[in-house]
C-alpha cells in the first residue's frame, strides 16, 4: 500500500503564515504593552500582588512567601503604606503546592510589568470563558447577543474590579467551566485535575466543588477522584521539596486573612438596607439558599449534563450570598450563567431576543450605576446592593429559564403551536 506524500507548502503559503503569526504577535505586544501601561497608572492589583512577591520571595531569596515582610512588601506595592483598618491586609492565602502557576510571573522583578501581563491573561481569559460556555450549552448565538455578551465580560463591573484587583475569580470562571466540559466529554482525568486547582481560591466557589463532587460519587465516575488525586499528590510532593515546611504557615496566613475584617457579606450588605433587621434576613436567607442548592441536586442528580450545568450556574449565584466575606470582583465567575439564560430566552420564548438583550444590559448598566452612586455620593446602600443585584438578576433569570433549558425539546403546546403555524 503506497501512502500519498503530503505536498509541500507554497511560496505563498508560507508568506501568509508569516504575516498571520506576524500579526497575532503585534496585536499580543500591543495588547500587553497597553495593559502594563494600565497597570502603572491604576493602583491596586493587590490579590495578585501577594502571589507575586510570595513567589519571588521563595524563588529568588528562599524565604518563607506567607511571611510578615511579604505581607508588608504587598501592602506598600498595593497602597504605598500598611493596609488600614478595614482594607484587605493582602495576605497570601494560595496553598504552596499551586503557588507554581504564579512562579512564571516572578521572572520579573518589576511588579507593573507583571501585573499587566496577569491583567492580560485575564481578559485572554474572559475571551475563553464565553467561548467554552457557548460551546457547553451547544449554542450558537447570533451576532447581536454574542455582541452584547462580549461587552458583559470586558466590561462589566465585576470583570473589571478583577482584572484590576488581581484577584483569580476570572481564571476560576475559566476552571469551572472547563471542569464542565471534561465531564461532559468524559476526558475524566482532565477533570479532576482542573478540579484540583480550582482549590488556589476555593472559598469563591466551594459549592460548586462540592456539587461536582456530590455527581461523582453519586455516578461512580472514580477517574475523576483519580486526576485529582493525582495532580494533588505530584503538585504536594514537588511543594515538600522545594519548602518542606510550608503547610502550618500557609494555615496561619489563612487564619489571619480569615480573622481579618475586610470586603461584604451578606448580612453586613443586608443591615445597610435593614438596618434591624439584617442579620436576621441574611440567616434566613442563607438557611434558604442551602436548602436549594441541596434540593435541586437531589431533584437533578439523574437529570443528565443539562441540568448539572444549570445547577451548576445556580451554585455558583448563590455562592456570594451564603455568608462568606467576599469582594465584589469575585462576582465575574456568574458570565456562565448569562450565556445560559440568553440561550434559554431566545431559544424557547416568543421576543426572546429583546428579553435576552435586556438581561444582559441591566447586567452591564445597574451595576456601574451603583457604583457611580457609591463613589460619587458615599451612598453605603448602593454599595451594599453590588453584592446582591447580580447574584439575585442571575438566580431570577436562572429559574425563569429553567424549564426550557433542561428540557431544550419541544414541549406539547410548542409541538401544537407549530402544527397551527404549518397548516
Amino acid at each position: 500500500m503506497r501512502f500519498r506524500r503530503k505536498p509541500a507548502l507554497t511560496a505563498r503559503e508560507i508568506w501568509i503564515l508569516i504575516g498571520i503569526g506576524a500579526a497575532a504577535l503585534a496585536l499580543a505586544n500591543t495588547l500587553i504593552g497597553a495593559d502594563i501601561l494600565l497597570s502603572r497608572a491604576l493602583p491596586g492589583g493587590g490579590s495578585f500582588l501577594a502571589a507575586w512577591a510570595g513567589s519571588r520571595a521563595i524563588l529568588w531569596q528562599h524565604a518563607n512567601p506567607y511571611a510578615e515582610p511579604v505581607v508588608g512588601l504587598t501592602q506598600q506595592l498595593t497602597y504605598g503604606r500598611p493596609a488600614a483598618q478595614g482594607e484587605n491586609p493582602y495576605i497570601l492565602t494560595v496553598p504552596f503546592f499551586l503557588l507554581p502557576l504564579y512562579f512564571p510571573f516572578a521572572l520579573t522583578a518589576t511588579a507593573s510589568v507583571a501585573r499587566g501581563i496577569w491583567i492580560c491573561l485575564n481578559q485572554v481569559a474572559l475571551v475563553g470563558t464565553a467561548f467554552l460556555s457557548l460551546r457547553m450549552i451547544d449554542w450558537r448565538p447570533p451576532r447581536s447577543f454574542l455582541l452584547l455578551y462580549a461587552v458583559l465580560g470586558v466590561f462589566g463591573l465585576y470583570s473589571v474590579m478583577a482584572q484590576l484587583e488581581g484577584v483569580p475569580a476570572i481564571l476560576l470562571g475559566l476552571l469551572y467551566v472547563g471542569v464542565l466540559s471534561a465531564y461532559a466529554g468524559e476526558r475524566e482525568e482532565l477533570a479532576g485535575a482542573l478540579l484540583a486547582l480550582c482549590l488556589f481560591d476555593w472559598e469563591v466557589g466551594a459549592p460548586f466543588i462540592v456539587l461536582i463532587l456530590l455527581s461523582v460519587f453519586h455516578e461512580r465516575r472514580w477517574n475523576v477522584l483519580a486526576g485529582a488525586a493525582m495532580a494533588v499528590i505530584v503538585l504536594g510532593a514537588i511543594s515538600f521539596l522545594v519548602f518542606p515546611g510550608w503547610l502550618l504557615p500557609f494555615l496561619a496566613a489563612t487564619l489571619a486573612a480569615l480573622r481579618a475584617s475586610f470586603g461584604l457579606s451578606t448580612a453586613a450588605a443586608l443591615e445597610h438596607i435593614f438596618p434591624d433587621q439584617g442579620v436576621l434576613a441574611a440567616q434566613i436567607l442563607m438557611g434558604f439558599l442551602i436548602i436549594l442548592l441541596i434540593y435541586e441536586w437531589a431533584t437533578g442528580r439523574d437529570g443528565g449534563f443539562r441540568r448539572l450545568v444549570w445547577t451548576s450556574c445556580l451554585a455558583l449565584a448563590v455562592t456570594p450570598l451564603l455568608g462568606f466575606r467576599t469582594e465584589l470582583s469575585n462576582l465575574a465567575v456568574l458570565l456562565p450563567g448569562a450565556a445560559l439564560i440568553g440561550a434559554s430566552s431566545m431559544e424557547r420564548r416568543r421576543h426572546g431576543g429583546l428579553l435576552a438583550g435586556m438581561f444582559l444590559a441591566f447586567a452591564l448598566v445597574v451595576p456601574w450605576y451603583l457604583f457611580g452612586r457609591w463613589v460619587a455620593a458615599g451612598d453605603e446602600a448602593s454599595h451594599a446592593a453590588l453584592l446582591l443585584v447580580y447574584p439575585a438578576m442571575t438566580i431570577v433569570g436562572l429559574y425563569w429559564t429553567r424549564w426550557w433549558f433542561i428540557h431544550p425539546q419541544q414541549t406539547w403546546v410548542d409541538q401544537i403551536r407549530s402544527t397551527r403555524t404549518s397548516g
